[in-house]
């Protein structure tokens, strides 16, 4: 199985974009190869790592995963005075799917999001605050669709709800986001979301729980639940064993996997995607934007992160007949990304069916975005708080046909 953490295992590759006409003959693309590209090779502290084989015998709270949200449990944990240590089998690291669409925003189609994600804005400020050290810009976000009429009862939803999003007129469009000269649609405005460089974010996090008193541990995942009968009550690291009062499994592939070891399922569906990383210097496009089934959002450097379906090449084309004023950008690196929810469209968050395992999971398409408020309601939830009752829908042991009925009430 390869490592999406593991980014050369997909070597990435250049591509200068022609005009949109030349575009379509992908003869007349030039192509080179790049090992890394600038955006992915970032220098990480590594004093804050602790050493493999100084793994503990036992813990409060193991996390497994490196990404935003794994680290954003184990500091949240960590910091309410629980004895965390963290286990990725890769680099500790934002995600893929984390990286790929930066942004959080508290306004949502998905009338469950906007319930978890009410706050995620003001809590991300606040974190960063604390933290330092992570660059974020209250870019807002342009959610685009077709269909204006549902994005209208969205919209109208959400303004009843108190958050800070409202619709505006296909005029107003291209005058926040002069790129999108050609479209045609209304669409959803929300000013407070926040892009945020993720790698930044993560590497804050792990600092901070590192100052709590958590331990993280790079490159040693585990290979199975340590159970005494239905419970779950610890992790296995090959040959050593790790008693822990808690597992918090927040990486989607390592979940599945242990899960699965332990002959047990996750409903979990998968989608494939790629995400494009421009050269610096791309016009700006104001707010961030979802269009469809594509997010792209630009960091200060003025470098592009466009998410979408498979094929890098169909992906830039899209792009470009949504925004023509984009050619000649060059794509300096590329990223296969596997994006996981629940079947039911929904994350899974909370306790988990076998006792002493707790999930993470699911997150979707707009992963950090859910990572610090689903870290701060798993934290109290472990403590033996209620935590936040907007997570209640998203709790696995509900099952899809209970979210449903839910969803629909």
């Amino acid at each position: 199985m390869i490592d999406v953490a593991d980014r050369t295992a997909f070597p990435p590759y250049r591509v200068a974009f022609p005009p949109l006409p030349s575009l379509l003959h992908p003869e007349r693309a030039l192509i080179s190869r790049d090992l890394l590209s600038a955006v992915l090779r970032r220098r990480r502290p590594r004093d804050i790592w602790s050493a493999p084989e100084t793994a503990p015998e036992s813990c409060d709270v193991a996390v497994v995963g490196g990404g935003v949200r794994a680290l954003g449990v184990a500091r949240a944990c960590a910091t309410a005075g629980a004895k965390v240590a963290l286990f990725a089998s890769g680099e500790i690291a934002a995600a893929g799917d984390e990286r790929a669409w930066p942004v959080v925003r508290a306004a949502h189609v998905d009338r469950l999001r906007s319930a978890t994600d009410a706050a995620a804005p003001a809590m991300l400020r606040r974190v960063a605050r604390s933290l330092g050290g992570v660059p974020i810009d209250v870019s807002g976000c342009l959610t685009l669709a077709e269909d204006s009429e549902a994005l209208g009862r969205a919209a109208a939803r959400i303004k009843a709800d108190g958050a800070g999003a409202w619709m505006v007129p296909e005029r107003e469009v291209v005058a926040l986001s002069p790129p999108l000269a050609g479209f045609s649609h209304a669409a959803l405005y929300e000013q407070a979301a926040i892009t945020v460089d993720a790698d930044a974010l993560a590497l804050a996090l792990a600092g901070a729980a590192v100052a709590a008193g958590a331990r993280l541990f790079a490159g040693l995942g585990a290979t199975a639940l340590e159970r005494d009968g239905p419970a779950a009550t610890g992790l296995l690291l090959g040959d050593r064993a790790v008693r822990a009062g808690a597992i918090v499994l927040a990486d989607d592939f390592a979940a599945i996997r242990l899960i699965r070891e332990g002959n047990g399922r996750l409903s979990l569906t998968r989608e494939e995607r790629v995400t494009l990383v421009t050269s610096g210097g791309a016009p700006a496009i104001g707010p961030a934007l979802a269009v469809e089934d594509l997010r792209i959002s630009r960091d200060r450097a003025g470098a592009l992160s466009v998410s979408g379906p498979l094929g890098a090449d169909a992906l830039a084309r899209r792009l470009l007949v949504l925004a023509p004023a984009l050619a000649g950008l060059t794509v300096t690196d590329t990223e296969p990304v596997t994006v996981w929810t629940g079947v039911d469209g929904q994350p899974q968050i909370g306790a988990a069916g076998i006792d002493g395992v707790w999930l993470a999971l699911g997150f979707g398409r707009e992963a950090l975005s859910l990572a610090l408020p689903a870290a701060e309601h798993l934290a109290a939830a472990m403590s033996g708080d209620r935590g936040s009752p907007a997570f209640e829908p998203f709790a696995p042991t509900r099952g899809p046909g209970l979210r449903l009925e839910e969803l629909v009430r």
